[in-house]
């Protein structure tokens, strides 16, 4: 739903940005070329963005810094491979303030900001509306709650779906499970582990403790688990 629902919003953003480049003298298809451009630079900043640690406040800034140089640099070298006239669309001449850094961060702000309230809404929604998943377990159809789901581990070529009275096996890999439950209650501890923030009883730096499961923290999602971790008991 979520997905859907992000995807949606980028094609309004796209007909929006379109409706904006139309100003410089392009027809509307011309407009709606330029501004497809731009999906490259939202799909990586949705994947990103999300990943930055800001336990480190200097290194979160850093990082976010960078990811957006990255971005924009993507979009202006986008823009001037749509200048080179190799046919397609030959009237298609990019106006030079379609390259300028400050335009470019201008609009992925007035994107990305409606975006971020978008997510926050849509998880908020889920969290109070719980979704139910559909997978196959040993040959047969499983449908739970996203809720009941304790943590996800990885064992070898198997993966094990632990709820507090059960658990199931399926072949769907973790990374893929990972994106599956990506409502925002889920965090990534270990590569063989994904854990359900509502379920965890006691977490310190190297653990958490899920009913009588006490799961390890490695040094790779270490920083990463501390900050969600830390925001949770906020909460």
């Amino acid at each position: 739903m979520r997905y859907f629902a992000i995807i949606g919003y980028w094609c309004i953003a796209v007909v929006v940005i379109a409706a904006i480049l139309a100003n410089f003298d392009y027809d509307f298809s011309h407009a709606l070329f330029l501004a497809s451009l731009y999906l490259p630079a939202l799909l990586c900043l949705r994947i990103a963005i999300p990943k930055v640690d800001f336990s480190n406040k200097k290194e979160g800034i850093r990082n976010v810094i960078f990811i957006l140089s990255s971005v924009v640099i993507l979009i202006m070298l986008l823009m001037l491979l749509a200048n080179i006239n190799e046919g397609g669309y030959p009237d298609c001449r990019v106006h030079s303030v379609m390259i300028n850094p400050l335009f470019i961060l201008l609009i992925l702000t007035a994107i990305t900001t409606p975006q971020i309230f978008l997510e926050q809404w849509l998880a908020k929604r889920e969290r109070l509306h719980p979704q139910s998943i559909d997978f196959i377990s040993d040959r047969h159809r499983v449908s739970l709650n996203i809720e009941e789901i304790t943590y996800v581990e990885s064992n070898d070529s198997e993966v094990w779906i632990h709820t507090l009275n059960n658990k199931y096996r399926t072949k769907t890999t973790i990374s893929q499970w990972e994106s599956i439950l990506d409502n925002g209650d889920f965090i990534r501890i270990h590569r063989a582990y994904l854990v359900n923030l509502r379920h965890i009883t006691v977490h310190n730096a190297a653990s958490v403790r899920i009913n009588e499961c006490e799961l390890p923290i490695s040094r790779k999602y270490r920083e990463t688990a501390k900050s969600k971790l830390n925001n949770c008991a906020m909460g």
